[in-house]
C-alpha cells in the first residue's frame, strides 16, 4: 500500500516493520497491518486477537515516540488520529482497538470468540464496560508515575478502581473466562487492562483481586497473550515517579 510504503521510507521515525504468516484458522490468508507501537495497550490487545485467530500481520511501529498520528495519510484510516488502526492489501481500514477485535472474531468464527445467540450481546456489554475499567487503572498508574506523587491520591485511585473491577471480579467467581468455559471478546477487551492492574507497584497497598489474579495467570498461559501482552506491556519495573 501507499502508505505502508510512505511509512517506510519516513527517516524522522526509527520503526520497525514486524510480521508473521497466519495458520489454518483463518478464512484466507489476508495480510492485516497493524498501526501501532507495541507497547501500546490499545495495539497489544489487537495484536493479541490476531495471535487468538491465527491471522497474518505486519505491525508497522507508530505513535507515541514515532509520531505520525497528525500525518494525513493515517487520519485518512483513523480521523481521530488514534492508534490502533489496521489495512487490507484491499484498501479496507478500520480503527479503535474494541471494534478491530469484533471485526476479527467475525472474520475468523472458527476461534470462537463470539459467542452465540443472546449470549453475543452479554459479551458485547463487556467489551463496552472495559473503558470504564480501563479509565479506573489508568487513574493508578497516572498517580503513582507522577514525579512527586501523592501517597493519599494513590490510595484513592487504588480503591476507586478496585470498585470498578468488582462486577469482574464477581463475575469470575465461578468460570475461567468471563462468557464461561473459553476466551471470548469480553476477555480480549479486559486482558491488558487487568495486566496493568497487577503491574502496580508491590509496595502499593492494591486491594486483593483473587478471582482476576486466577484468571490472569490463566490467560499468562496462552502464547499469544504472553507474547504481546505480558512480553510487551508495562514491561519495566513499575516504581512511584516512575514517570
Amino acid at each position: 500500500m501507499a502508505l505502508l510504503a510512505r511509512a517506510l521510507s519516513a527517516d524522522r521515525r526509527v520503526a520497525r516493520l514486524e510480521t508473521r504468516r497466519g495458520d489454518v484458522r483463518g478464512l484466507c490468508e489476508i495480510m492485516i497491518t497493524v498501526w501501532g507501537r507495541a507497547d501500546s495497550s490499545a495495539t497489544a490487545r489487537v495484536m493479541w486477537a490476531l495471535g487468538e485467530v491465527g491471522a497474518a500481520w505486519a505491525r508497522k511501529d507508530w505513535g507515541g515516540a514515532y509520531g505520525g498520528n497528525d500525518d494525513p495519510a493515517f487520519r485518512a484510516i483513523s480521523p481521530a488520529g488514534r492508534i490502533p488502526a489496521i489495512t487490507l492489501e484491499d484498501g479496507f481500514s478500520l480503527w479503535e482497538s474494541g471494534a478491530i477485535i469484533g471485526w476479527l472474531a467475525d472474520h475468523h468464527p472458527v476461534a470462537g470468540l463470539w459467542p452465540t445467540g443472546r449470549e453475543r450481546w452479554r459479551a458485547q456489554a463487556w467489551m463496552d464496560w472495559s473503558t470504564a475499567a480501563g479509565r479506573a487503572v489508568g487513574a493508578v498508574r497516572t498517580a503513582y508515575r507522577r514525579e512527586h506523587p501523592d501517597l493519599d491520591d494513590i490510595v484513592r485511585t487504588l480503591q476507586d478502581a478496585a470498585l470498578v473491577l468488582q462486577p469482574a471480579e464477581q463475575r469470575l467467581a465461578d468460570r475461567d473466562y468471563l462468557m464461561g468455559e473459553r476466551l471470548t471478546v469480553a476477555d480480549l477487551a479486559l486482558g491488558v487492562i487487568v495486566h496493568r492492574w497487577f503491574r502496580v507497584p508491590d509496595a502499593l497497598p492494591a486491594p486483593p483481586m483473587e478471582n482476576l489474579l486466577a484468571w490472569y495467570r490463566r490467560l499468562s498461559l496462552r502464547p499469544a497473550y504472553a507474547e504481546h501482552v505480558l512480553a510487551r506491556v508495562s514491561v519495566r519495573p513499575q516504581r512511584l515517579g516512575g514517570g
